[in-house]
């Protein structure tokens, strides 16, 4: 009777747990055009303290006047192909491109007059490095971030993990560019190598990083 009894209430608690931890996992969902404010809503917070893009746009209101640009720019082939992730409330999104799709960068032309004057060389000599890495053949993430307030509860994972298996069931490899070392972490467990570091002068560093197909 005794064992039954603590049978039972093991079960019970088995069942909270499952229960706690399945409300907790982290919805995504494919988003659609209509709800391009909200990516370019938690996105912009998310990139606020990236110490790279803030490299690039120190002054803050230079820096939310061009990343919405860069927003609408960057968004105009993910939802064109279908590919933008959002977890449910859109306390994270995150943008890719698919393989051969050139994205044409000139479009970002009018934002670099507020790259400060005495910067703006080595901004261009920057992004140049990246494009050395950049593969035609891979799925590209331009963009990933979550909500500060929203952290730490596994969204990014999630959103990484949505994408990546769609990519591997097509057989195809992922490309992206860590911009700190935390997020090159995070990267790294889910299958992500680095090919290269890109640094100039007083920037801070950036990973190139490739994934090979899993299957």
């Amino acid at each position: 009777m005794l064992l039954m009894l603590i049978i039972k209430k093991l079960q019970t608690s088995l069942n909270l747990i499952t229960k706690y931890y399945t409300m907790n996992i982290p919805k995504i969902v494919k988003t659609s055009q209509a709800d391009l404010e909200k990516v370019k809503g938690v996105l912009t917070l998310g990139f606020s303290s990236d110490a790279l893009l803030r490299w690039v746009f120190p002054d803050a209101s230079s820096y939310l006047k061009c990343f919405d640009i860069w927003m609408g720019e960057f968004s105009k082939i993910a939802f064109k192909n279908n590919i933008v992730y959002s977890q449910e409330n859109f306390f994270g999104s995150s943008l890719w491109h698919p393989p051969g799709v050139e994205f044409d960068s000139s479009v970002l032309a009018p934002t670099f007059e507020y790259v400060p004057a005495e910067r703006i060389e080595v901004v261009i000599k920057f992004f140049e490095e990246f494009e050395k890495y950049h593969p035609n053949d891979a799925w590209y993430l331009p963009f990933i971030a979550v909500d500060p307030s929203q952290q730490r509860q596994g969204i990014g994972s999630f959103l990484l993990k949505e994408a990546l298996q769609m990519i591997d069931e097509k057989g195809d490899r992922a490309y992206l560019e860590a911009s700190n070392e935390m997020n090159k972490a995070l990267y790294e467990r889910h299958g992500f190598v680095e090919i290269g570091r890109v640094q100039f002068e007083d920037s801070p560093p950036a990973f190139p990083m490739i994934r090979e197909s899993s299957n």
